[in-house]
């Protein structure tokens, strides 16, 4: 409890409170002093001081005490657990006093603690916290600071009472579903409390809820920084794999592959909040610009890469078709392998990579090239389509040996043959 001594004084002690201050007020008769000072001050138990506090109430309605009442009750309504009970009376002594911090920060404490989706415990929650942020100053003013507490002490209970504050904003927001009050309001914690790895990751999750696609990469950014803080503020030990997988997941699915994973955990564990001009480029769109880039420099190549997108996408099937028989664009490639071996009826080639199968070369007519070359070597070639396989990728074509240029395979004749020496002819010896 902030405060803790500062207390609230009825004749003796009757409850301890948060109240700054102030002059010691009068008992209206003789019978009021006795219930209180002596009976409520002296009781331990709960629940008697419950009962007494309700005669007290009833028997002096109009009291000096009201707001020492009111503290009284509060603190046995905690001690007995009734949260919905203490609630109330805070929402009472924020009445009483609008200028007193005790009844908004104990509204605040318990919307933390008691979890209500009710509309008007909310509705009066986000009063209470934001009427704490906005007098934190008054609040804890050098004035009020209680006799012989440091300044250390006293800076840090200011710092607690603005966190519940902002907490029970993100609470309040959470319960709404009010998904950009939320993203605020995790952002002005994370101002307070940047090394908060579980913060983060709410953040994010705000900024998907408000379904926009042109801030998910914003969101990504959260979900990195929740995985990758380690040490203070740190995901806890049950909640770090979740929050990890979860960034393994929904970054490739952005992206389109996990190239910049590492880069991104890196830099968002340096930086809270990604810059203003953040962005993750994806795969496509880097495809996109290598294709353009490539167009300039590799048309041919470039013509390549587009036909393997098609082959390979939803439409993949359609564009097949329309390749059977169809006379293909010239095309270079280096061979990866032969069949067979020597003379080979087929030759294997990659395109956009040299150890990368990607074409069949059928030689026309059941013809063949001579001879044999070493893997590596470039061919050039204008062919007909055939078909196609996904998996493995492949596509098969058919092409005319005098199509092919740079074969440079030399034809070999068969092995000459030895004669026998005739039957019964004896050699002469040498």
């Amino acid at each position: 409890m902030l405060f803790k001594k500062t207390r609230l004084l009825v004749g003796i002690a009757v409850a301890t409170a948060l109240l700054f201050g102030q002059e010691q007020p009068q008992w209206i008769d003789r019978g009021e002093y006795e219930l209180v000072g002596e009976q409520l001050a002296k009781a331990t138990d709960p629940a008697k001081k419950l009962e007494l506090l309700n005669q007290w109430k009833q028997k002096y309605p109009k009291t000096n005490f009201a707001w020492q009442r009111l503290g009284a009750y509060l603190v046995t309504y905690q001690q007995l657990g009734k949260a919905k009970e203490m609630f109330e009376t805070a929402k009472e002594m924020t009445a009483a006093d609008p200028k007193n911090f005790t009844g908004p920060y104990y509204i605040t404490l318990l919307v933390l603690s008691m979890g209500s989706s009710d509309a008007a415990v909310l509705e009066d929650g986000e009063k209470a916290a934001n009427t704490m942020l906005a007098n934190l100053d008054n609040y804890f003013a050098p004035a009020n600071k209680p006799q012989g507490a440091a300044d250390d002490a006293w800076a840090k209970q200011k710092s607690d009472a603005q966190l519940k504050a902002l907490q029970a904003l993100v609470t309040i927001s959470t319960a709404k579903k009010d998904w950009p009050a939320l993203e605020q309001r995790l952002a002005n914690l994370l101002k307070v409390t940047p090394k908060n790895a579980m913060a983060s990751y709410q953040l994010g999750s705000a900024i998907l809820g408000q379904r926009k696609t042109e801030r998910q990469a914003s969101a990504i950014w959260h979900f990195a920084r929740a995985c990758a803080l380690d040490g203070e503020g740190a995901a806890p030990a049950d909640q770090k794999q979740k929050v990890c997988d979860y960034f393994g997941r929904v970054y490739p699915q952005y992206r389109g592959d996990k190239k910049g994973m590492d880069e991104l955990k890196a830099k968002a564990a340096a930086e809270v909040f990604p810059p203003v001009d953040f962005a993750i480029k994806t795969k496509q769109q880097e495809d996109i610009e290598q294709l353009e880039e490539l167009k300039k420099t590799n048309p041919q190549l470039a013509i390549w890469v587009q036909m393997k997108q098609e082959l390979t996408g939803p439409g993949g099937a359609a564009y097949v078709e329309q390749l059977k028989g169809a006379a293909l664009p010239k095309f270079k490639g280096k061979v990866v392998s032969m069949e067979p071996a020597t003379n080979p009826k087929k030759i294997v080639v990659g395109i956009s990579d040299a150890s990368a199968p990607e074409i069949t070369i059928e030689i026309e007519d059941k013809g063949f090239l001579p001879g044999k070359v070493d893997p590596g070597t470039e061919l050039e070639f204008e062919a007909v389509g055939k078909e196609f396989t996904a998996d493995p990728f492949m596509l098969t074509v058919i092409a005319e040996k005098e199509k092919i240029s740079g074969w440079t395979g030399k034809a070999t004749g068969p092995a000459p043959v030895k004669k026998a020496a005739p039957k019964g002819v004896a050699r002469k010896k040498k």
